[in-house]
């Protein structure tokens, strides 16, 4: 297969590939103490890639199965294993810039005026299937969807250091940012005079900057300043466009889990929503090029 086309199908070059393959190919859950055999790890991995990265009927259990030459179950069971397996490298590929890192980052956003920032934080949603069954009504965003809430938090080469997801959608960021462990542990996160940056919808802290709200916004002097704001945390935007982008059906409705769509009725749904999630920041992460191999 040509590197072009396998790109297109798996979402990352053959070295990717191979690279997680060799991540995770020891991970206990592909030791099969059962009488059914597993997939071979490499086609596990090749199925769930392709899978993540598809939408619409292509993203189907059937179709996978048929191809495979497997049971719909053995999809889900592939696409479950796969996952956990990859979450397991969180914490060396999503973490909090150390001490060096935030100097660096520093350095790079004093160029912009903004010396000390550190990070940048935005909110998105991801539309869900259907209204849930439960509290339906808070799932429904501005956008007249329903859906789930994440909010990422990223440095100035688009790396994602901080990241949570699956609250409602009609959720207000700000609120959400408050819920975070960098707000409510912050003092473990920022050293004196380090700060992130965010929109208006966030509040201001010691520890957070973020643009001006109305009336005030509409001093010239705001209006310059919420104009390097936005330039400065454009960086943040392009890392959620990377994400869905990669990603085809995080901007679609065509979550799998375990079914072919999203239906999150259940604390079982709400996890398995946050390790997709955490799947895909991992392997955004590594893509960038700029973490440990």
């Amino acid at each position: 297969m040509l590197a072009k086309d396998f790109k297109q199908s798996f979402r990352t070059t053959p070295e990717g590939f191979h690279f997680i393959f060799n991540k995770i190919k020891e991970h206990h859950i592909f030791k099969n103490k059962s009488n059914h055999k597993q997939l071979p790890i490499s086609h596990q991995l090749a199925l769930t890639l392709e899978q993540l990265g598809t939408n619409g009927n292509g993203a189907s259990v059937g179709r996978f199965a048929r191809s495979f030459g497997i049971s719909e179950g053995s999809v889900v069971h592939c696409l479950q294993r796969v996952i956990k397996a990859i979450n397991t490298l969180e914490e060396k590929y999503i973490k909090w810039p150390d001490m060096d890192h935030c100097r660096k980052i520093s350095q790079v956003m004093a160029q912009e005026g903004f010396e000390g920032c550190i990070g940048f934080i935005d909110g998105t949603t991801f539309p869900i299937y259907q209204k849930p069954g439960f509290d339906g009504e808070i799932y429904f965003d501005c956008k007249k969807n329903y859906s789930l809430n994440a909010q990422i938090v990223c440095d100035c080469d688009k790396v994602i250091t901080c990241f949570m997801a699956g609250w409602p959608g009609s959720c207000a960021d700000g609120s959400l940012y408050k819920e975070m462990a960098i707000y409510q542990h912050s003092h473990e996160f920022f050293e004196s005079g380090q700060y992130s940056i965010a929109d208006s919808a966030y509040p201001l802290s010691h520890m957070l900057i973020p643009s001006s709200k109305a009336p005030t916004a509409n001093k010239q002097i705001n209006k310059e300043f919420n104009y390097c704001i936005s330039q400065a945390r454009v960086r943040n935007e392009h890392t959620i466009g990377i994400l869905k982008d990669a990603w085809e059906d995080l901007e679609l409705e065509e979550q799998l889990i375990p079914q072919d769509r999203l239906i999150y009725d259940d604390l079982e749904s709400s996890q398995e929503f946050q390790n997709t999630m955490w799947d895909r920041c991992v392997q955004h992460n590594y893509r960038t090029g700029r973490l440990p191999m």
